[in-house]
């Protein structure tokens, strides 16, 4: 029985430490599974205890290690989480986001983006929504600027925007001949451009589509680089975790994950979401530059959709 435990508790803790293996990320199966980090760690921390009571000091240096293997590759993304000052709150750059992946098969679509329209955000980020429900979206567009709802290519990968704002300098990037566009374009706000940077590469769910998610995700960087504006906000459902090798990276831009607490926006299942962090994945995001603070992050429950919707407010610093 001793050694049954010690053999789980070895693969445990061999998994928690792929995402700190630079090589797990070349190979599809062991990226997928480092993206679970988080479950093998409880896990781990559930056997150590029938491990306690057969060997108390291969129980307590199993803990330990799962610990420090885990708190190495994933608490570093909240050490230089910074309070924010009242003295930026006050500041009238500010801008109220929902961002949210509907399901482009919904049943409650009319449910779910009636119940995030009455958010009254300042700009809305629809991920998977189906062009064959145009009319719905022009209906609650209301007259304010659209991007998505084109006659010639309606959203593009899924993607559309509602906006109080003005949208400027709108350019498609082809990065892939089929479903793998990158959408950049200027919010034109009071004072302020945001440059924004949308995608939504596929589900990893065969190792082709696992490659083109990865080759989406690695446009981010040269795109910022372009960037016009230093106000940037990155966002999308990128079908991965923060943690992954995969996940993009750059200099001038900050994940909101670092930003906020953390949280949860995929489950298999809605019957799971009251377990939050024991059944969920985080792989909706957004990404910030430095002059660009979220505050106030809380995630929503979506009718119809496996996501919850992000809900968030950023300010702009001069």
């Amino acid at each position: 029985m001793l050694f049954i435990l010690l053999l789980i508790e070895l693969i445990l803790l061999a998994l928690i430490l792929l995402p700190l293996v630079a090589l797990s990320g070349d190979y599809y199966l062991l990226d997928l599974l480092s993206n679970f980090q988080l479950h093998f760690f409880i896990l781990a921390l559930f056997f150590c205890i029938p491990l306690l009571l057969k060997s108390v000091k291969l129980g307590v240096l199993s803990a330990f290690l799962s610990i420090i293997i885990f708190a190495s590759s994933h608490l570093w993304w909240f050490s230089n989480k910074v309070p924010l000052s009242s003295g930026y709150l006050d500041t009238p750059h500010k801008l109220h986001i929902v961002q949210a992946n509907l399901s482009y098969y919904n049943p409650l679509l009319r449910t779910a983006v009636e119940e995030l329209i009455e958010l009254g955000a300042d700009l809305y980020l629809f991920y998977e929504f189906n062009r064959k429900q145009k009319p719905l979206f022009v209906e609650i567009a209301d007259k304010r600027y659209t991007f998505g709802d084109d006659d010639y290519d309606s959203f593009p990968d899924g993607m559309g925007i509602i906006s109080k704002y003005p949208l400027s300098n709108i350019k498609k990037h082809k990065i892939l001949p089929i479903k793998g566009s990158v959408i950049t374009l200027t919010l034109q706000l009071p004072n302020q451009k945001l440059d924004l940077i949308l995608l939504h590469p596929p589900s990893p769910r065969s190792p082709d589509k696992w490659q083109k998610r990865n080759v989406l995700l690695g446009s981010v960087q040269p795109l910022v680089e372009l960037a016009s504006s230093k106000h940037i906000l990155v966002a999308g459902d990128f079908n991965t975790t923060p943690w992954s090798n995969h996940f993009p990276h750059h200099h001038q831009i900050t994940p909101c994950y670092q930003q906020t607490d953390m949280y949860v926006s995929w489950h298999a299942s809605k019957y799971l979401h009251p377990y939050g962090w024991l059944t969920g994945l985080p792989i909706d995001h957004c990404l910030t530059s430095k002059s660009v603070k979220v505050y106030q992050f809380k995630t929503h429950s979506l009718p119809g959709s496996d996501h919850l919707a992000l809900d968030y407010k950023i300010f702009l610093i001069d």
